[in-house]
């Protein structure tokens, strides 16, 4: 079937059976290099043989969003389970539980954090001339800004 973005894709089957493969198909090729094409193809940073935007378009004729089926897989639950037997609440409801373990679900959405969050910068400061405090005058100050950091 033509992809719905792209109609010429596959238009070469429309319709017609698929054809088997020949013994001239299965053939090994005699002309074959001695590997320094699949060292170079290996080196690039593209995948070998994965046309990604093929690929993105395949999802999105199927209705796949990447995105959205991660944050599905992200909030499904299932009835939690104790020996065998299913686990309700005191209104007879039962217990939910996340379908992923806590480590895979905090690495997934530690990697979403990179793209939804900026990351900060280091803040350099540089000062000029002495504090005059004593270190009893630093301690109350510390403990105050603690303090109101912990109420906030």
């Amino acid at each position: 079937m033509p992809s719905r973005r792209n109609p010429s894709r596959a238009a070469d089957l429309a319709g017609a059976p698929p054809k088997l493969a020949t013994l001239a198909d299965l053939a090994i090729p005699t002309d074959v290099d001695t590997g320094h094409r699949h060292a170079r193809q290996r080196a690039s940073k593209k995948p070998m043989g994965i046309n990604l935007k093929a690929v993105a378009e395949a999802c999105v004729d199927e209705g796949l969003d990447p995105a959205v089926e991660i944050a599905k897989a992200l909030k499904a639950t299932i009835p939690m389970c104790r020996n065998g037997q299913q686990v309700f609440d005191d209104k007879g409801l039962p217990v939910m539980v996340p379908l992923l373990d806590v480590d895979t679900r905090m690495r997934t959405l530690n990697e979403f954090l990179q793209y939804t969050q900026p990351k900060l910068k280091s803040v350099e400061v540089k000062m000029s001339g002495s504090l005059d405090l004593t270190s009893e005058q630093l301690d109350n100050r510390l403990n105050m800004l603690l303090a109101k950091a912990t109420t906030k």
